[in-house]
C-alpha cells in the first residue's frame, strides 16, 4: 500500500531530477502570492493583478508546446538546466526590480511571463525524459512521486510564500525562489545525456506539434487518455461555485469554503502516499476508466448534500480518487508514447492540464447563472460521469491497455479512439 520509492532509491539522476522539480514547484507556488501582491501594491488595481495572472499563464502554456517540440530535437537535459537557468534569471531580476525605490511594473509583467514560458519548457522537458531515467517498471511509481511534489506544493509554497512577503517583503520571496532555483543547477549539470531516441526533424515548430496532434488522435491508448482528460477540464471549474455552494447549500462561512477547497488536495496526498499497488495492476486502463466514473459519481453526490462535513468527506474522496486516475494516466501516457514523441505529447498533456481549470471555470460560471450552486454540481458530475462510462464502454484500446505495451505503438488511423468506438 505505501507509496513505492524505487525511482528515489535507485535511480540518482531521477533522484537529482525530483530535488530539482521539487524547489521549482515552491517557486511557482511562492511567485504566485509575491507577483500579485507586488501589483496589487503597486496600482491599486485588480484588473492589473488578473491581467499579469493571465500573461503568466498564457506564458505557461506557449512554454508547454514550444517545449514539446525543443525536447523532441534536442537534448533534454541541456534543455532543463537552459530553462531552469532562464527561471532563475527572471527570479533575481525581479528581485532587483523589487528592492529599487520605483519597482517598474512593465518589468513585473514581462518577468513574469518569462518566467511562465521558461518553467513551460523545464517542465515539459523533465517528463519526457523521465522514462529514460527510471525505466518502464517505475513509471508509475514516478508519476505518484510527481503528483505528490505538486500537491505538497501548492498546499505549502503560497502560505510559505505569504508568510515570507508578510515578514520580510516581495523582494525577499523574490531572493529565495532565486536562489533555490540556481541552485538545483547543480544537480542537473550531473545527469546523463538525454537525447531522444530518434529526434523530429527540425522545421515549423506549428508542423512539429501538428504530427503530435496527428499522433495522438490515432492511437489508441493515449488519444483515449486524452479524451479522458478533456472531461476533466470540465470538472476542473467546481471550485468556481464553492463559495455560493457552501453558502446557499450548506449553510457555511469562509471556514467551510477553505475546507472544501483544501480537502481535495488533502484526498490526492493520501492517494499518493498509499499507491504502492498501483504498479502491479494488471488492468490499469480498466482500474483508471473505473476511477474516473467513481470521481464524477462522487462530484454529482457533492452537490446532492446539505451536510458541511459530509461535503468536505465527499470532496476528500473526490481527489482520492481522481489522483489515483492521474497516477495511472500518467504511466500510461508515458509507456505507450514512443520516445521521439515524449516531448511534444506531455506538451499537450499539461497544456491540457493547465488550460482545462480555465476553460472548465467558464462553463461553470455560465451554468452557475441559471441553476443553483448544488444542482450545477450535479448536473457537471451526472454528466461527466456518463460520458465517462461512454468511453469505459466503447474504447476497449484504452480499457485492455497495460503498462507494458507491444513494441509497435506508433500512430495508425485503424487504431485509433474513433475506430475504437466503432
Amino acid at each position: 500500500m505505501l507509496m513505492d520509492l524505487g525511482p528515489l532509491r535507485d535511480s540518482r539522476p531521477f533522484r537529482n531530477v525530483f530535488i530539482a522539480r521539487t524547489v521549482s514547484v515552491f517557486g511557482i507556488g511562492m511567485l504566485m502570492v509575491a507577483v500579485p501582491v507586488q501589483v496589487y501594491d503597486l496600482t491599486g488595481s485588480t484588473v492589473h493583478v488578473g491581467a499579469v495572472s493571465a500573461a503568466e499563464g498564457f506564458a505557461l502554456l506557449a512554454g508547454f508546446l514550444w517545449g514539446g517540440v525543443l525536447a523532441d530535437r534536442h537534448d533534454r537535459r541541456r534543455l532543463m538546466l537552459y530553462a531552469r537557468a532562464a527561471a532563475g534569471l527572471g527570479f533575481a531580476l525581479l528581485t532587483v526590480n523589487a528592492f529599487v525605490g520605483s519597482p517598474s511594473l512593465a518589468a513585473v509583467y514581462a518577468l513574469a511571463a518569462w518566467d511562465g514560458l521558461a518553467t513551460g519548457v523545464s517542465i515539459t522537458a523533465l517528463l519526457a525524459a523521465t522514462p529514460a531515467l527510471v525505466g518502464p517498471d517505475k513509471l508509475v511509481a514516478a508519476g505518484a512521486l510527481n503528483a505528490l511534489t505538486v500537491r505538497l506544493g501548492s498546499m505549502a509554497s503560497p502560505a510559505l510564500g505569504g508568510l515570507v512577503v508578510s515578514s520580510f517583503g516581495v523582494e525577499w520571496n523574490y531572493a529565495a525562489a532565486a536562489v533555490g532555483t540556481m541552485g538545483t543547477l547543480g544537480l542537473l549539470t550531473s545527469l546523463p545525456e538525454l537525447k531522444p531516441s530518434e529526434p523530429e526533424a527540425s522545421g515549423n515548430p506549428l508542423v512539429a506539434i501538428g504530427s503530435g496532434l496527428k499522433f495522438v488522435a490515432g492511437h489508441r491508448v493515449v488519444g483515449s487518455l486524452m479524451l479522458l482528460g478533456l472531461l476533466f477540464m470540465v470538472a476542473g471549474g467546481i471550485p468556481v461555485l464553492m463559495p455560493a455552494f457552501a453558502s446557499q447549500d450548506l449553510g457555511g462561512g469562509p471556514t467551510t469554503v477553505g475546507l472544501l477547497y483544501a480537502a481535495p488536495a488533502c484526498g490526492a496526498v493520501l492517494a499518493s502516499v498509499t499507491s504502492g499497488w498501483a504498479n502491479t495492476l494488471r488492468a490499469p486502463g480498466r482500474a483508471l476508466l473505473a476511477a474516473s466514473v467513481g470521481g464524477f459519481v462522487a462530484l454529482a453526490c457533492l452537490g446532492l448534500t446539505d451536510n458541511a462535513p459530509l461535503a468536505v468527506a465527499v470532496v476528500f474522496g473526490y481527489g482520492f480518487v481522481t489522483s489515483i486516475e492521474e497516477i495511472l494516466r500518467y504511466g500510461l501516457i508515458q509507456s505507450h508514447t514512443p520516445d521521439g514523441f515524449l516531448g511534444r505529447v506531455n506538451a499537450l498533456w499539461s497544456a491540457q492540464e493547465t488550460g482545462g481549470g480555465a476553460i472548465g471555470a467558464l462553463g461553470a460560471g455560465a451554468l452557475g447563472g441559471y441553476l443553483s450552486p448544488g444542482d450545477a454540481i450535479v448536473a457537471y458530475g451526472a454528466v461527466s460521469a456518463v460520458l465517462a462510462l461512454v468511453l469505459a464502454l466503447t474504447l476497449t484500446g484504452l480499457r485492455t491497455a497495460t503498462l507494458s505495451p507491444s513494441p509497435d505503438t506508433g500512430p495508425s488511423a485503424d487504431v485509433s479512439p474513433a475506430a475504437d468506438a466503432r
